[in-house]
This record gives C-alpha cells, sequence and structure tokens, in this order.
C-alpha cells in the first residue's frame, strides 16, 4: 500500500491495513520489554528491577526531544503529500532525520554531564543510585545511533509501508530477547548488559529501516536538507504535545518514585516497576493503533476529506475502547499471576504489594483510550495547542494533584490509584477540547 491509498480505499481497510501491523509491532515491543524486566528480575534481582525503574524516566526525557521533531514532522510530511507538494514533504523529511541526529549527539554529551547528579540527587540509596547509573549510561553512548528509530518507523508509515514497520520492530525486539537471554541468563552478567542488548538491537532497527530510503525505493527521499524557519517552528509546535507528555510523564513516574521510596521503599518502587512493565503492553498497542492512523488522517485532511477523517476517529474509539478493557479485566482478574513473572523469590512482600496496585491502577484504563485517541487525533489535524492541553492535565497537572491529595487518605494506595483519577479528570478537558474542534470544524463546512 502506497501513501495515496489513504484517500482511495475505503476507510475499514485502511484502518485494518495501518492499525493492525502498527498494533502487532507495538505489542511484540512491549511485551519484549516486558521479558527484560523477568530477566532482570530474575536473573539479577528485584533491586536491580527496582534500578531500572528508577533510571528509565531520565532516559525517556533524553529521547523526547527527538519524539518532538519526529511526531511534528510527521504530520507536517503526510499534510504535504496529502497536497501532492511531495518536495516540501522530503525537505521536511530530510531536515527533520539530520535534526534528530544532531539532537542526539547534543543529548549524549549533556547526559554524561547532567545524568549522574540527576540521578544520586533523586536516589537517596546509594547502591540504587549506582546500578541504576549503569544502566542509563550504556543508553548515552549509543543515543546518537538509537534516537531516529521512532522517527524512521513514522516516515515509513507515512509511506504506506506498515507491514515493513511491523516486521522492522517485530525483528528489534527478538534480538531484544535473545541478547537478553545470552547476557543475563546464560552468562550472567549485570545491568549494564540489559541496556547494552536494548541498544544493540535498536540500532539494527535503524539500519533496517533506512534501507529502503537509501534504496530510493519509497516516496519520501533525503535531499538537501533546507526548509523556512516558519516550518521549523511548526515542526517544534506541533510535536509538542508528544514532548509534553514524555517530559511529564517521565517527570511525574520520577516523583512517583520518590512517593514510594519514601512510603515503601524499593519493594514499592520494584512492586510499581512491575506495573510500568504490564502498563506498557497497553500504552504500546494504543500508540501502535494511534500512530499508525495518524499518516492516512493528516494525508486526509491534507487531501480536504474531512468525513474520511471522522470515519477514522470513530474507528479508532471502538477498537482502543475495546482493547483496553481486556487489558482492565486481565489486571484485575489475574494479577498474581502477572506478579509472579517478574519475581523468582517473593522474599520481601513484592508479591502481595504488586497485586494491589495492579487491581487499583487497572481502573486508569476506563478513561486511558479516550483521552489518547483525542489528543492524537487534534495533533493529526494540526491542533497541537488543544494536543498540549489535554496532555499537560493528563500527565502532569491532574496527577500532581491526585499525588498531593490521596496518599494523605490512602497512604502508599493512594499513588496506585492516581491515575485513574487524574485519568478521569482528564476526560473532561478531552471531551470539551474535542467538541470545540468538531463545531469549529462544522462551522468550515469540513466535517458534517
Amino acid at each position: 500500500m502506497n501513501e495515496q491509498q489513504f484517500a482511495i480505499l475505503p476507510t475499514k481497510r485502511v484502518f485494518l491495513r495501518c492499525a493492525l501491523p502498527g498494533l502487532l509491532a507495538m505489542v511484540v515491543s512491549s511485551i519484549y520489554m516486558m521479558i527484560d524486566g523477568i530477566f532482570v528480575g530474575r536473573y539479577i534481582g528485584s533491586h536491580a528491577l527496582a534500578a531500572v525503574n528508577l533510571a528509565f524516566p531520565i532516559i525517556m526525557i533524553l529521547f523526547a526531544v527527538g519524539d518532538m521533531v519526529a511526531v511534528g514532522s510527521a504530520v507536517k510530511i503526510a499534510i504535504a503529500l496529502g497536497e501532492k507538494d511531495h518536495t516540501t514533504a522530503n525537505r521536511i523529511f530530510s531536515v527533520a532525520f539530520c535534526m534528530i541526529l544532531g539532537i542526539g549527539v547534543l543529548f549524549s554529551l549533556l547526559g554524561f554531564l547532567i545524568a549522574p547528579f540527576l540521578i544520586r540527587t533523586l536516589i537517596q540509596d546509594r547502591q540504587l543510585a549506582e546500578v541504576a547509573w549503569d544502566y542509563a549510561r550504556f543508553f548515552l553512548y549509543f543515543l546518537p545511533l538509537i534516537m531516529p528509530l521512532f522517527a524512521v518507523d513514522n516516515y515509513l508509515r507515512i509511506c504506506g509501508k506498515q507491514t515493513f514497520s511491523m516486521w522492522m520492530n517485530i525483528v528489534v525486539a527478538i534480538l531484544n530477547i535473545v541478547l537478553d537471554w545470552l547476557f543475563l541468563a546464560k552468562l550472567g552478567l549485570d545491568i549494564r548488559f540489559a541496556a547494552l542488548a536494548t541498544s544493540i538491537s535498536m540500532m539494527c532497527g535503524v539500519m533496517i529501516a533506512l534501507t529502503p530510503f537509501f534504496l530510493k525505493r519509497l516516496t519520501l527521499r533525503f535531499t538537501v536538507p533546507r526548509i523556512s524557519a516558519r516550518t521549523i517552528v511548526g515542526i517544534f509546535h506541533n510535536g509538542s504535545s508528544e514532548f509534553f507528555n514524555n517530559v511529564s510523564g517521565s517527570f511525574m513516574a520520577t516523583v512517583i518514585n520518590g512517593f514510594l521510596l519514601h512510603l515503601g521503599g524499593g519493594t514499592a518502587v520494584a512492586a510499581y516497576g512491575i506495573v510500568m512493565y504490564i502498563d506498557s503492553l497497553l500504552i504500546m498497542a494504543l500508540y501502535g493503533i494511534l500512530d499508525s492512523i495518524q499518516p492516512p488522517v493528516s494525508y486526509n485532511i491534507g487531501a480536504g476529506n474531512w468525513k474520511k477523517a471522522r470515519e477514522f476517529f470513530r474507528l479508532s474509539c471502538l477498537v482502543t475502547a475495546a482493547v483496553s478493557f481486556v487489558c482492565l479485566l486481565a489486571m484485575v482478574c489475574f494479577p498474581e499471576t502477572l506478579a509472579w513473572l517478574f519475581v523468582k523469590e517473593d522474599t520481601d512482600g513484592v508479591i502481595a504489594l504488586t497485586v494491589s496496585a495492579l487491581r487499583l491502577y487497572a481502573f486508569a484504563y476506563v478513561f486511558l483510550w479516550l483521552n489518547m485517541v483525542i489528543s492524537s487525533f487534534l495533533t493529526a489535524m494540526d491542533r497541537a495547542g488543544d494536543s498540549l492541553t489535554i496532555m499537560l492535565f493528563r500527565a502532569l497537572i491532574f496527577p500532581a494533584i491526585c499525588l498531593l491529595i490521596l496518599p494523605q487518605f490512602l497512604d502508599i494506595y493512594g499513588i496506585f490509584l492516581t491515575p485513574a483519577v487524574s485519568g478521569a479528570l482528564t476526560a473532561v478537558i478531552s471531551r470539551f477540547m474535542w467538541r470545540k474542534n468538531q463545531k469549529r470544524l462544522h462551522a468550515l463546512g469540513r466535517i458534517g
């Protein structure tokens, strides 16, 4: 399928051809992240699992700027292709890729200067801090080479290569699992080699993803990287929602870990880390669907086909709600089974706390899908300001308020309930933003 078929084929067929490969790719990716946690927890210990959970938000902050450029440029490129302006699309593609490479180099250097201080400041347990830094620094070594992975994946989907993107992600996941097994289970190496396994697999993914671009087999091609300053500002503006979502989410994860260390120590952090590994399965599944649908939505908007864009919205709501409900049932009905996947021996009471955390956290999925769908579609419609508003309330403002209030009454369980309460509050904001944009578009005669 090429990008022109986004507007020609029936909506349901385009949705299936885009969403199904994206869903499978992200589910496989999230499964390998879970397996990564299983290997760390079983072969190194719950202490190492807690260290990974403490370090990972800081790593994600370093990725956030690159993701902002990737998402912001992807929307602009898809709209330009919908308008049949291939020259502009290729220039945006080339400039964005060069910017992401430069950001990777810069942030790798800054990371070595800032990350040790951040980790040792935020993590008072010296042993945990050292293990967390051992894990984080291996990502910094490879950051310039692995940061383009998510961007190039977006560009493949813009060109209609959803199946190629899916297989690339599956190869990355399988390679990561094999390397985890080799380094941790077979050779008995330490936490640094868990990070090395992920970095090597991601580098291979970048090389695979770039191959069709270098062979000039896709619509998008590298050209002279020259665009206006206004377009660059537009890229950052349109990707700002993704940026602040990543930064706010990583910041709040760090704050939550601080609360957990204070209220429950390393056991609480390890339990929350298990919840986050399982939660990543749903989050990645929803992102897989919505990220895959963004290119056809933006393409149809660029082509002036607003009715088709609305059909994509309805299908996205239906599918993401169904996936969320299944995950909610699994976490409520089988928490013990899920918890034991990550722990070999329950020496510190991690299992009991994880079971409680899973059952409380699961109710966040009642609202998560709606907030993500609306935010994603507003980004695809080039309504970055409204998408950013939703992201800030979902990832920062409401969680911060809940963290200040709920633990006062529910102790550590208030932390596990925070996503559900903040998600419900965010759903009110999301519905308001969507209705506002529906009225605006209806007034323009674009959606009836």
